[in-house]
């Protein structure tokens, strides 16, 4: 019978419905969590902040210079001067260049600020690996304690056979050797769980050893998306590649910046006396002054500088591109492969192992079959269910990769 791949992935996590369920930690939530307790993400939100606070830095003039003079004194430390000023000088920076100076730090906040946005995508790519192996774990645990139940059943039955004489002892031995190896299998499997449990409380900034509930079941949709229109969602809304396109902006707004060292700075003074001399006491002076580029070797050096950054910033935003590209084909491709698998296992190759394993069971107590036969089509529905669900959970994750990817839920 065909059974739908929805339908499956429907069921993949579904545990058996308890009488008085306890409550279970749900995706959404989880990523909430790691949202707001992640180190990472909350050192690049601290980073993206302190950025923010240098635009204002650059536009914003220098601190201005007060001077107080005592000129013509004749005693100790400017005593019996006949003249006192007081001297106000304000450093202006060319208005051009504070424009591109701001323009270049604005640019460098909107990298960090993506930058941040780039890391939240991806932490929260990685917690939803986290969280589907997690809940693959727990299903791993279900699967071989299923398994070591049915391993019981059939070494009571190989026991059965020996005591009226129509088993060999072998089976017997045999089937002993099989449930060692089942309850292995579990121990095995809560270990893995636990390793998977301190993943997830790493990435939501937890001890690794703290408490962590079961997960909810998860229900996946595969779907076929349009690679073109992937392609395009990743280029208009990858931050990552925002990110670079905006460190491409800032670089060039520093070449431009570097080029305008060539003009002259500005420096306003204002002087007012208090004098002895009657013509001169309460008068005041006013200059302009403005630096001059004398040194061009220097500014030469800086727009060469600027200029290979900008370069080396416009590589690297072709080299982002690319990768962000390469991601994308590799995510699509890890998808439909995944998506193939499950649907092939949920439709042909479980039911099919679940079959097989009932008429070896069937045929072992009829005495058509060895023991041997028994164990192997029961190690086969085990692996098969144990490939099931691992395939599901990947398919999952490499959607949740591919939705940090283009910025859309698929």
């Amino acid at each position: 019978m065909k059974v739908s791949i929805a339908g499956l992935l429907l069921a993949v996590m579904v545990p058996v419905l308890m009488a008085e369920e306890t409550p279970r930690l749900g995706l959404k939530a989880y990523l909430q969590e790691v949202r707001s307790g992640n180190p990472e993400i909350a050192a690049a939100g601290a980073l993206s902040k302190a950025y923010s606070a240098k635009v204002r830095q650059a536009w914003l003039p220098e601190d201005p210079q007060i001077e107080f003079e005592r000129m013509y004194a004749d005693g100790a430390l400017g005593s019996g001067a006949k003249e006192r000023n007081i001297l106000i000088r304000q450093p202006l920076r060319n208005p051009y260049k504070m424009h591109l100076q701001k323009g270049a730090a604005a640019a460098e906040d909107d990298y960090y600020s993506a930058s941040r946005e780039d890391r939240i995508n991806r932490t929260l790519a990685e917690a939803k690996a986290a969280f589907y192996d997690y809940a693959l774990a727990w299903q791993d645990e279900r699967v071989y304690d299923e398994n070591l139940e049915l391993i019981k059943k059939l070494a009571r039955l190989a026991e059965t056979r020996y005591s009226v004489n129509q088993g060999s002892q072998s089976d017997a031995i045999k089937a002993q050797v099989e449930l060692s190896k089942a309850m292995n299998r579990v121990i095995t499997a809560r270990q893995e769980k636990e390793t998977a449990a301190a993943r997830m409380n790493t990435l939501r900034g937890r001890h690794p050893g703290a408490a962590l509930a079961e997960p909810e079941p998860f229900a996946v949709i595969p779907s076929t998306p349009d690679y073109q229109h992937l392609e395009s969602s990743a280029l208009a809304k990858n931050p990552y590649l925002a990110a670079m396109a905006y460190r491409l902006k800032a670089a060039e707004k520093k070449l431009s910046l570097a080029r305008a060292e060539y003009a002259p700075d500005f420096m306003l003074s204002w002087r007012r006396r208090a004098s002895d001399d009657a013509a001169m006491n309460g008068t005041y002076d006013v200059a302009l002054g403005l630096t001059v580029p004398l040194w061009f070797t220097k500014q030469a050096a800086m727009g060469r500088e600027a200029g290979a950054e900008r370069d080396m910033s416009a590589a690297e935003y072709e080299a982002a591109r690319n990768a962000v590209l390469l991601e994308l084909k590799e995510i699509t491709v890890k998808l439909d492969y995944y998506r193939r698998l499950t649907d092939l296992y949920g439709s042909t190759v479980l039911p099919q192992a679940e079959v097989s394993l009932k008429a070896s069971e069937a045929a072992y107590q009829a005495g058509k079959t060895d023991f041997l036969d028994l164990v192997d089509a029961n190690r086969t529905l085990l692996e098969t269910k144990r490939e099931y669900y691992e395939y599901a959970a990947a398919y999952a994750a490499w959607l949740g990769r591919l939705e940090s990817l283009t910025g859309e839920i698929i």
